[in-house]
């Protein structure tokens, strides 16, 4: 597994915390009702809502073949950031890679802090701040498809973890070192590098763990998503982040499996009777020249 390039700050934040802002969790294989045929493809990153991104890289496999193709970085956008991502399809199987992931960076460090919060988080004591009330402070834009925030909607408990966020941000609203996620037929499986969500490193759950952590205002984490197709074909999708109640959502490392599709039959010339010359008729034999035969005639008068 490859290491993020740069380090994200970590804050005090814990476990419990984050799970404040963000839900995680598992979705099994489920069968959905669409008979049309498809062929086997893999993509690393899509997005869809207010800020759209097409699938990047795509590879697609019509014919069985395998194909590959890959992206060194994504187009431009202030939603997510990707080093590198391979996407590669064949006969009935598919797989991503994905490294250095980053969804909503600098989310926090955009926000300008009242100067009275700036000298009240200045002048807490080392002791006994902990019931100290939250100033609801309404959050700016932040440049992501996200509802109207306040700090009452951020991951903190007191003033000091609230002080804390703020004046130490993390570098993102996600991030994950790498994510690989591939298929065979009607089987997948994922494998997730160090994800740090809010600057808290935490354990993304497993298929045999799974885990969901209450409703969250800035996002909710589908993790190993499955689906079996009526046409036979198998889709696994390593990561879907709805942001904002669905104002935005993001697939990262989706790959499907599927059989390429019967060639049509093509009509095969049918075999012509033999068009024969007709047949000669035969000259008849020349006749032969009569013999002259010398007779006498009697005389009459």
């Amino acid at each position: 597994m490859r290491q993020l390039a740069q380090r994200l700050t970590p804050t005090a934040l814990t476990a419990a915390a984050v799970a404040g802002v963000v839900t995680f969790s598992l979705v099994a294989s489920a069968p959905v009702g669409n008979a049309a045929a498809r062929p086997s493809s893999a993509y690393a990153v899509s997005a869809e809502g207010q800020l759209p991104l097409p699938k990047t890289p795509y590879a697609e496999s019509p014919d069985g073949k395998r194909r590959t193709t890959s992206a060194l970085e994504l187009p431009e956008n202030p939603l997510i950031s990707v080093r590198a991502g391979t996407a590669t399809a064949g006969n009935d199987s598919a797989s991503v890679e994905l490294f250095d992931i980053v969804v909503g960076p600098d989310i926090l460090g955009q926000v300008t802090l009242p100067p009275e919060l700036k000298q009240q988080c200045a002048t807490l004591p080392s002791t006994g701040a902990d019931d100290l009330p939250l100033p609801d402070i309404a959050l700016p834009d932040l440049g992501l498809p996200l509802p109207q925030l306040s700090t009452n909607d951020l991951p903190v408990k007191n003033l000091p973890d609230l002080c804390n966020l703020l004046l130490n941000p993390p570098k993102s609203l996600l991030a994950i070192d790498a994510l690989n996620v591939w298929c065979s037929g009607d089987e997948g499986g994922i494998d997730i590098g160090a994800l740090t969500l809010l600057g808290q490193t935490i354990k993304a759950p497993t298929t045999k763990e799974g885990a969901t952590l209450p409703a969250a205002p800035l996002a909710t984490i589908t993790v190993n998503s499955q689906t079996k197709h009526s046409d036979g074909a198998f889709t696994i999708t390593g990561l879907s982040i709805n942001l904002g109640g669905g104002a935005q959502v993001i697939k990262l490392a989706s790959a499907t499996c599927a059989t390429p599709a019967a060639p049509k039959p093509q009509p095969q010339p049918q075999p012509q009777p033999a068009n024969d010359a007709p047949a000669q008729l035969e000259t008849p034999p020349t006749a032969p020249v009569p013999t002259p035969v010398k007779t006498h005639h009697p005389v009459t008068g």
